[in-house]
């Protein structure tokens, strides 16, 4: 049988989000389970621990916001993105204060939601999104370094420039691992450009562009050693 790209736990309080999700999630090779409440997501993750969490930030009895604090209580490795309506945005951003590694909005954008999913499972170790070769490090250090760089930008600028730094990085890594070297450095180009455009614009600040840049530069090396 083969291997899963990470165990993903979903837990919100309306089943038709736990559908949703989780056939989502199992369709693209992930090994899915779901909690509908608070209390049954903590005996889930003691019985079996997840990669990552979904998890909802209103739910009746204990909240989003109670069981984050506890699951990071007990392991404050494990990676939690937060589910949340519009209305509650401002909540889930607080979260991020308290442990959450992101948060996602509904209705979904699941590219958005692929991009954070993927960063959060190489956050947390996992094989999700990242190349299984020698050269992981490279690859999961760019990544990492533009998906928090992104999570730094305004929102208009997360939408347009940001979305399109996360997609180059991950595609940039899923060449590498498919020994397509030259498409790789193509990505990385992409990301040098749309890194030096959202800094010159100013919304990318000059730590988070040296971050990217030293990330490129390892990514390089990796592809010229391969």
């Amino acid at each position: 049988m083969t291997d899963s790209l990470g165990r993903i736990l979903i837990v919100d309080d309306e089943q038709p989000v736990l559908d949703v999700l989780s056939e989502y999630f199992a369709t693209q090779g992930y090994a899915v389970e779901t909690a509908s409440n608070g209390v049954d997501a903590l005996a889930t993750v003691r019985r079996a621990r997840s990669d990552l969490v979904l998890l909802d930030v209103r739910m009746p009895g204990m909240d989003g916001v109670e069981v984050l604090r506890r699951l990071r209580a007990a392991d404050e490795s494990l990676v939690v993105i937060m589910v949340t309506a519009n209305e509650d945005v401002a909540l889930a951003r607080e979260t991020l204060k308290i442990g959450a590694f992101d948060y996602v909005a509904k209705p979904f954008d699941f590219g958005y939601l692929d991009r954070a999913v993927a960063a959060g499972l190489l956050q947390a170790g996992s094989r999700g999104g990242a190349p299984d070769e020698a050269s992981d490090d490279a690859w999961k250090e760019l990544i990492l370094a533009v998906f928090h760089a992104v999570r730094g930008m305004s929102p208009a600028s997360r939408a347009s420039t940001g979305d399109r730094l996360e997609t180059a990085a991950l595609a940039a890594a899923g060449e590498a691992r498919a020994g397509r070297g030259a498409a790789a450095v193509q990505h990385l180009g992409e990301i040098a450009l749309l890194a030096s455009v959202a800094a010159d614009l100013g919304d990318l600040p000059h730590a988070a562009r040296s971050s990217i840049e030293a990330a490129l530069g390892v990514a390089h090396k990796s592809v010229a050693q391969s």
